[in-house]
């Protein structure tokens, strides 16, 4: 989709572009709001190009772009139709949230340790005490072997006393 100008403005403003392409596609905001999941009131605030509703850029882009992948749309584009609506893309501030995401640095979050600081030695130390009792079932189990081969010989030697 190429934003049509006209006197270097654009000929339908993105709410209206939006709530056009919907009604071409007999949708009504409550199919839309079945479909994607976007409350009621967001959807009416970006069909009515009211963009000071939304709590920050970051949002507003994010509902807008979901909204015209659903209809269709090409997401960047209407993104940029926004910009230029707007005047080059200057966000109106609704106060610290607007003004803090420019300086706000993106972090990579690390997989969990839990698995090579807790599960693992965990595990070391379950088998190492399993080791440790099979060992000493196997000395017991060898202990009453060689009990029950003295136990045999002393019966063979009373049996040969008594015959």
């Amino acid at each position: 989709m190429s934003p049509e100008t006209r006197d270097g403005e654009y000929a339908h403003s993105v709410g209206e572009l939006l709530r056009s392409t919907r009604e071409t596609k007999k949708l009504s905001l409550s199919d839309v709001h079945r479909d994607t999941k976007m409350s009621l009131p967001v959807l009416k605030a970006l069909e009515q190009d009211d963009f000071t509703s939304f709590e920050s850029e970051i949002y507003l882009r994010g509902f807008l772009k979901t909204y015209a992948k659903y209809l269709g749309l090409e997401a960047d584009a209407l993104v940029q139709r926004l910009d230029g609506q707007r005047g080059g893309g200057t966000p109106s501030s609704r106060g610290t949230t607007w003004d803090t995401e420019g300086i706000v640095k993106e972090e990579r979050l690390r997989s969990p340790r839990i698995l090579t600081r807790v599960i693992l030695p965990l595990m070391l130390l379950v088998i190492v005490v399993l080791s440790i009792l099979l060992a000493l079932e196997r000395r017991k189990v060898q202990e009453m072997q060689s009990n029950l081969r003295q136990v045999g010989r002393a019966a063979e030697v009373v049996d040969t006393q008594r015959a």
